[in-house]
């Protein structure tokens, strides 16, 4: 088990607030839709569990989840791959059984970058439609805030926050839960004070 009790009330009652957020308002016609971001750089078993433990207490939390459409998104050095998958398939763990060929099916013609900025403009660029999209890190907020979020263009990151991303992005570490709204401050701030 990779969160804690405490962790997993707080991921419910922040994935609740990211739903019904005005900003985030349903579209007539589309179903909702949730993303799951895995960072492959770190423990795999920690990121997966991470994912289950999270698709459990969602699915536990608000019927809304049973059959909500999942993607994955897999995360790695030079390799961003979207998958639909199912949320009974990550609970059997069937979601991580064919990372290890990661590099044979990335689409070359994707954004294929590590940073944070990447990441963010692939997601505004293909996850349009998700309404939440949760990043799991292996590390603590701490740690996470040392490295600068891995960001390399500060303008590239503030320009795929907004206008919706910032909204819909949770960012579930170790020890905290980061909103897409918090971590745009965290980086105007670090902005100002250059």
């Amino acid at each position: 088990m990779a969160l804690t009790q405490f962790q997993k009330t707080e991921l419910n009652r922040r994935v609740d607030k990211i739903f019904h957020a005005p900003a985030n308002a349903a579209v007539r016609g589309h179903e909702p839709e949730i993303a799951f971001v895995a960072n492959l750089s770190g423990n795999l078993d920690f990121i997966h569990s991470s994912i289950k433990d999270a698709v459990s207490s969602l699915k536990k939390h608000d019927r809304m989840f049973q059959n909500m459409r999942s993607n994955v998104v897999y995360w790695k050095r030079n390799a961003i791959y979207s998958k639909v998958t199912p949320m009974s398939f990550i609970l059997m763990g069937k979601v991580f059984s064919d990372c290890g060929s990661l590099e044979d099916i990335v689409d070359e013609s994707v954004d294929n970058k590590t940073d944070l900025d990447d990441l963010c403009a692939y997601l505004k660029l293909y996850h349009a439609r998700c309404r939440c999209i949760l990043l799991f890190m292996d590390c603590s907020c701490e740690e996470l805030e040392r490295r600068e979020f891995d960001i390399t263009d500060r303008e590239k990151v503030m320009q795929s926050l907004n206008p919706f991303l910032k909204y819909r992005l949770l960012i579930v570490t170790r020890d905290k839960l980061v909103t897409g709204t918090e971590l745009m401050i965290k980086v105007v701030n670090r902005n100002g004070a250059e």
